[in-house]
């Protein structure tokens, strides 16, 4: 890259690298407004030389899954038109109790094609949490509409009725709710009553909140007109890449089978009615998957065990806030929360000189460069502050399915050894334990 300038030390995992598409970096920078720039999150901390110990997540699946792309392949159902994709859509439509529900490419595709449903067009405002993935803006802006951002309510990572009301404009059309890092929005209910009220679509975005549970009891992404998720490696259940919409009414089957294949009519094969993506998942990733969705109530059980370990090994450290706890208590990912921004940058860099890696929590996206770089620009003058808030000081740790309670009290010990001098205990583990872990589970019984 131009100036010798890189993103990354050594890469461990080459196969997730991103490379940047800055060439001349400082000067990409320089030119944005200060309030981006000032907020702009710090590079990301690296390993020691042994890498890392913990990684933030893991992907797990079980032999069964390596068995069904077998099968898959012996038998030639590998497309997106084979049994495996039809099979899946079966076991959500009976996990979430729906009459739709279609295998995508990936979450932001199941989003593209539940907005396009909506029949979004260039006037249209939707209502978006500001702090959540880059894909969710993206896809709005994708079908044509406009992005309207929206604070976090009190006290939480999600935006309440509140929040949503005071960005509502005569233009708004609908509403995306996220359930960010799998806390169930605590206004879910109130915010679907709200929509019906005011006639606006309700997407519910559970990529990060499959099998999460609202303080009812209740499955989110049951609330919505649509809900979308993803099926990437990171997520509790995967297919490595993939995802689905689903739907709660059975009129909106067609429609959605259209728009995942590039608006193909089922009476005319090649007579297309309205401009449509490729968002089809294949044969082999739903084959993948399949068996795990059965997987996902013990899966998010186990989730609930690693927060309460968390939650009970960082009680009593007065300089940290534990992430927001719902009734149901089974985050995706564990956050904590720093009393500023220096404090928490310091942190990451002690986590990770042990190996323990972490993710900063969402850059809010009125603040992205893309608002300058692109057609938002002075979107990020407008002030959100509890996220912005979140932003400078929040990060989560490692929360995956391979974690036991020694390795969460480990992790934590030396998180209070920041704090605290000679509070850290020795490592339960050695280097490439998850892929040991994980070689058991792929070994044949």
């Amino acid at each position: 890259m131009a100036d010798g300038y890189t993103t990354v030390g050594k890469m461990w995992h080459p196969s997730l690298y991103i490379g940047s598409i800055i060439d001349k970096h400082d000067d990409r920078v320089a030119i944005l407004p200060p309030r981006i720039k000032e907020s702009m999150p710090s590079p990301e901390p690296k390993p020691g030389e042994a890498g890392w110990l913990y990684r933030v997540l893991e992907p797990y699946y079980s032999r069964e899954c390596v068995d069904n792309v077998m099968a898959a392949m012996l038998e030639g159902q590998i497309s997106s038109g084979a049994s495996w994709p039809r099979k899946l859509a079966a076991e959500v439509c009976s996990l979430y109790q729906v009459p739709v529900a279609l295998p995508t490419s990936s979450g932001a595709s199941a989003l593209h094609v539940a907005l396009l449903a909506c029949n979004l067009g260039p006037h249209d405002h939707v209502l978006v949490p500001t702090l959540t993935m880059v894909a969710v803006a993206n896809m709005v802006k994708m079908v044509g509409a406009k992005p309207v951002y929206c604070d976090c309510a009190e006290g939480s990572v999600n935006p309440g009725v509140a929040e949503l009301k005071q960005k509502a404009t005569p233009r708004t059309k609908a509403v995306i709710v996220c359930h960010t890092y799998g806390i169930a929005c605590r206004d879910i209910a109130a915010i679907s009553e709200l929509c019906k009220e005011k006639g606006w679509w309700l997407v519910e975005d559970i990529c990060e909140a499959m099998g999460t549970k609202a303080d009812t009891g209740e499955l989110v992404g049951t609330f919505g007109d649509f809900a979308v998720t993803s099926l990437y490696a990171n997520k509790p259940i995967t297919a490595g890449d993939g995802g689905w919409v689903h739907a709660k009414d059975q009129k909106h089957h067609d429609r959605l089978k259209s728009l995942i294949n590039h608006g193909f009519d089922p009476a005319y094969h090649f007579l297309h009615f309205e401009t449509a993506p490729n968002a089809k998942m294949n044969g082999l990733g739903a084959a993948f998957v399949c068996s795990q969705v059965k997987m996902l109530p013990r899966l998010m059980q186990h989730r609930g065990q690693v927060a309460n370990w968390y939650r009970e090994g960082l009680a009593g450290i007065t300089e940290l806030r534990c992430i927001e706890q719902r009734q149901i208590d089974a985050p995706w990912v564990f956050g904590v929360e720093t009393k500023d921004r220096q404090t928490r940058d310091k942190l990451r860099d002690h986590l990770a000189a042990k190996g323990i890696e972490t993710r900063n929590y969402f850059y809010p996206l009125h603040l992205e460069p893309v608002n300058f770089y692109g057609d938002d620009v002075g979107v990020y003058d407008v002030v959100l502050p509890r996220a912005e808030s979140l932003a400078q000081v929040g990060f989560y740790l490692p929360t995956h399915s391979f974690l036991e309670q020694g390795d969460v009290q480990y992790i934590c010990s030396i998180l209070r050894s920041f704090y605290q001098a000679d509070s850290a205990v020795s490592a339960p583990r050695k280097h490439g334990w998850v892929d040991a872990e994980r070689s058991k589970l792929l070994t044949p019984s």
